[in-house]
């Protein structure tokens, strides 16, 4: 499973640019063709944020769909099961456009009190 390393990962980077300030909220976005499990990310992060500044930290997860450009007939769609053709003109010519991302959109910290 690599959902730990990529945790890993996301927590080093909430460690860079908190500057020291705790994380109340991470938001991350995960394309469907990525190969991250969202169920496995989330526990991963629950489990490794113990003693770090995100340790009360949520995370929000929003999943991007896969979606594709005709390089025939240059329209966009999105693709529900991996089928690649065009809709629209049925050409296999097709390039993905979004779903194979993973990359945090935000990151909320604590407000000092």
């Amino acid at each position: 499973m690599h959902e730990y390393s990529i945790v890993q990962s996301m927590l080093s980077l909430c460690e860079k640019y908190s500057k020291g300030k705790e994380v109340d909220k991470i938001v991350v976005k995960i394309g469907k063709m990525s190969g991250i499990e969202p169920h496995f990310l989330k526990e991963s992060f629950n489990f490794f944020k113990e003693n770090t500044i995100c340790k009360d930290a949520t995370m929000q997860m929003e999943l991007i769909d896969i979606t594709i450009i005709c390089e025939n007939c240059g329209k966009k769609s999105k693709v529900d099961s991996y089928n690649f053709f065009c809709p629209y003109c049925k050409s296999g010519n097709t390039k993905v456009l979004t779903g194979q991302e993973m990359l945090i959109d935000y990151i909320e910290l604590k407000e000092e009190k």
